[in-house]
Parts: C-alpha cells; sequence; structure tokens
C-alpha cells in the first residue's frame, strides 16, 4: 500500500513513470499499471453538452491525441482519445451516443482542420460549426 501511495503521489506531481520506477525500485510497467489501477475512466459523460470544443494535442511521445470538452463555463472534458483518426473520433461518438443526444449538439468549436470539419455535420447533424478566433488568427499569420 506504501509503494501505491508513493507511485500515485509522483504521478501527481507529474514525475514519469521511468522516474518513479527508479525512485520506488520497481519497473516501469509496476508504475503504469498501479496508476491504471487508480484511475476509473468514464466511457461516456452522461449528457452531451449542447456546445462542444474540439481540439488536437501533442501527448505520450509526441503523438497527437484528440480532446473534447464542455464548451460552457465548465469546460468539462467529454472524451480524450488516444489518436486524433477520423476513424477513432467517429466510432467513439458514434457507439457512445445515440443519433437523438447527438443532434442535441448545437454548436461545436474547431480549428480549420479540415478532417473535423468534414465529419462533424455527420456526427453532430443539427450543430453550428464555429472556428474559434485563436486559430484564425494563427492560419492568417501563416499566410
Amino acid at each position: 500500500h506504501q509503494l501505491k501511495r508513493s507511485v500515485l503521489h509522483m504521478a501527481r506531481e507529474g514525475i514519469t513513470a521511468t522516474g518513479i520506477a527508479r525512485i520506488c525500485h520497481c519497473s516501469p510497467s509496476s508504475v503504469i499499471r498501479i496508476i491504471d489501477e487508480a484511475v476509473e475512466l468514464k466511457s461516456r459523460v452522461a449528457r452531451l453538452p449542447e456546445n462542444l470544443c474540439l481540439d488536437e494535442f501533442r501527448s505520450v511521445n509526441s503523438t497527437m491525441s484528440f480532446i473534447c470538452c464542455d464548451a460552457e463555463v465548465s469546460h468539462d472534458i467529454v472524451a480524450i482519445l488516444e489518436n486524433r483518426s477520423t476513424k477513432t473520433i467517429r466510432e467513439h461518438f458514434m457507439n457512445r451516443y445515440t443519433n437523438l443526444e447527438r443532434a442535441a449538439v448545437k454548436s461545436v468549436v474547431v480549428d480549420l482542420n479540415a478532417q473535423y470539419i468534414k465529419f462533424i455535420k455527420a456526427l453532430f447533424p443539427n450543430a453550428r460549426i464555429i472556428i474559434d478566433r485563436f486559430h484564425i488568427v494563427h492560419w492568417a499569420m501563416q499566410g
């Protein structure tokens, strides 16, 4: 139990699995297993927010992952997916939410990623697509 507490404490502090393994004299796979056992991920939020934000971010080993959050005041995370492929994102929403739930989404805020814009209408048929200002400015500056 002491090892588990130590591993979880160090993980919260942002120490890498390899670093924690060295400090605790165990393997990195043991560190990852302890963290995985302690974290209970929700497979879906109870209700899709009416307004969503979609984006990608650099995650483990510099790969790009996908994040979706509530665009309203709470900014609660709706989904974090291991990659940003169209197939992964589409399957996530199609398998977890009914057509009626997805149709209730009113707006989706995205960057100028054509990949997202193409499938948003299929996933969220009644949603307005909103391009956020940061990405418009960044895109304009790129020429």
